[in-house]
């Protein structure tokens, strides 16, 4: 069995597997998916190239790291601290480029792996790409390599848990992870997936939360990658965020990031930042990635800012779905030691702390 830098084990899913699962996913899946060990995260079979590469990436002491579980409220999280660190007074013209070529982010290669110049989607990257990068192959990872050579200070993303990157990242670089309640989570995903290109989900609403819980989507398991993150929440170059809170009081948050940063923005700056980046503003700025990667998408519809709301999932669980989903949190919860908002909650019985302590490091 074939190992990562970082010592995980790569293990090839089986072709019933495969089968199965390719009737909810369409070709995405087909070319091959590989778990990565012990806990089996699950993506594309190239994966392991870009795990190393991006296991062995220089990272600076003044780059910043979004990192998160799909649809957990990255792309915001991403935007805030974009202006906060270069337009906190709403006056760079580069605030007018598409997030993606802006903040790059980590992911994208593994499903681009194979892909030519030529057959790339990412047209807009790919002239980033032959600007930042003369001389080299995009065969051998078009983000990866943007990521590396735009130039600093840096905000980059990942979706790929922290356990997956050196061990030295935060004794070098800031790292903001974003957290969202799974309901939520689970419904954004559903939407996501049914127009995104390549990916076009078959499947109904509940056999998405089904295969969520079961660990067999792309990205998955949910649980490990909190836990991961959570276990080093003590680090003071880890800065955690529940999206429930950043909705429920921005400025307070943005606050607590600027601290976080050491940007020291006025409190007329960070009013400019909240403005900027609400959910409305962004939604109405259009897609935040540059080229045509989403399925039957009507006029004007804007596929990645749907609603942005907090327990919208009430609108599409099911009474018996959501008690099931809540027994799993509920579980999973307490295993990864993970203390959701009380405004994050997933049931109108249950209430936990906001201000649970976290575990010690």
């Amino acid at each position: 069995m074939r190992k990562l830098a970082s010592g995980h084990e790569v293990e090839e899913v089986s072709k019933e597997w495969l089968d199965n699962i390719s009737k909810y996913h369409g070709p995405f899946y087909v070319p091959g998916m590989v778990r990565i060990k012990p806990d089996g995260y699950l993506y594309p079979a190239a994966a392991p190239i870009y795990l190393d590469k991006l296991y062995n990436f220089k990272f600076k002491p003044d780059d910043v790291l979004v990192v998160s579980f799909l649809k957990a409220g990255t792309t915001w999280t991403q935007e805030i601290i974009w202006t906060m660190l270069f337009n906190p007074n709403l006056d760079n013209p580069k605030a007018d480029l598409p997030l993606l070529l802006r903040s790059p982010e980590f992911n994208i290669d593994m499903f681009m792996h194979g892909v030519s110049v030529e057959e790339t989607p990412f047209q807009k990257m790919k002239e980033v790409f032959l600007q930042l990068c003369p001389g080299r192959k995009i065969e051998d990872g078009m983000f990866t390599q943007i990521c590396e050579m735009i130039p600093g200070p840096r905000l980059l993303k990942s979706h790929f848990p922290l356990c997956l990157m050196n061990p030295d990242l935060l004794d070098t670089t800031k790292v903001v992870y974003v957290a969202r309640n799974p309901k939520d989570l689970m419904v954004s995903l559903y939407f996501f997936m049914r127009k995104l290109k390549n990916y076009d989900f078959k499947g109904t609403f509940e056999e998405l939360v089904h295969q969520f819980m079961d660990g067999d989507l792309i990205f998955s398991p949910y649980w490990p990658h909190l836990r991961d993150a959570w276990q080093r929440i003590n680090h003071p170059n880890l800065h955690w965020i529940f999206y429930e809170d950043l909705k429920a009081d921005t400025m307070k948050e943005l606050r607590r990031l600027d601290h976080f940063l050491n940007t020291g923005l006025t409190s007329s700056q960070l009013l400019n930042v909240a403005n900027h980046t609400s959910f409305s503003a962004m939604k109405s700025r259009g897609e935040p990635i540059a080229d045509n990667v989403y399925n039957n998408k009507e006029d004007n519809e804007t596929v990645f800012f749907r609603k942005g709301q907090v327990g919208d999932w009430k609108n599409h669980f099911s009474p018996e779905l959501s008690e099931e989903v809540d027994r799993w949190v509920a579980k999973e919860a307490a295993a990864a030691g993970i203390t959701f908002p009380s405004r994050s909650s997933t049931s109108t019985s249950s209430s936990p702390s906001p201000n649970a302590d976290p575990p010690s490091t």
